[in-house]
């Protein structure tokens, strides 16, 4: 795991991206989706991503994609200044500096292609995911209170930004 790479997502991830995508959905706790997207949305997605010039990278182990990094830029035009950050990681590779690679390499990107502010949000109880945007330099813009409702449990949503 020492040997991770990031790097920029290539159409020929498409699967596997889907399949890491999937597997932290289904952990039900990180994510707004509790499961994949059929393999046709997340190629769409990828394919989008890669002719907008979106911020869009992997971690690669030996070959394999085990977490990403995107940032969306806005389409509507009084906001196209503006990207949305989502990100995930496998579970065995979390607490190594790995989403902290990727994450500083696709704000660099965006920072690059011209982005000046970068929205995300973050669930309360994900404390950790919470700590690593603020130390990349994201702060808590406000907070849905009990925004996110699964299984009839209630979290709160936090709202962070970045000015680039």
């Amino acid at each position: 795991m020492a040997d991770v790479v990031i790097r920029p997502i290539a159409l020929a991830d498409i699967e596997q991206f889907r399949h890491v995508t999937d597997l932290v959905m289904r952990e039900r706790s990180f994510l707004a989706f509790v499961e994949g997207f059929p393999i046709d949305e997340a190629a769409a997605f990828v394919a989008r991503n890669v002719r907008l010039r979106n911020p869009q990278f992997v971690a690669d182990d030996a070959g394999r994609v085990v977490g990403w990094c995107d940032i969306r830029r806005e389409t509507i035009p009084v906001y196209a200044h503006v990207g949305h950050l989502g990100m995930g990681l496998l579970q065995a590779y979390r607490g190594r500096g790995i989403g902290e690679r990727l994450i500083r390499t696709a704000i660099d990107a965006a920072r690059a292609a011209a982005f000046e502010r970068i929205e995300l949000t973050v669930y309360g109880r994900n404390v950790r995911a919470a700590a690593l945007y603020r130390k990349v330099g994201f702060v808590l813009e406000g907070t849905r209170i009990r925004g996110k409702k699964l299984d009839g449990d209630y979290d709160d949503v936090h709202m962070m930004g970045l000015l680039l």
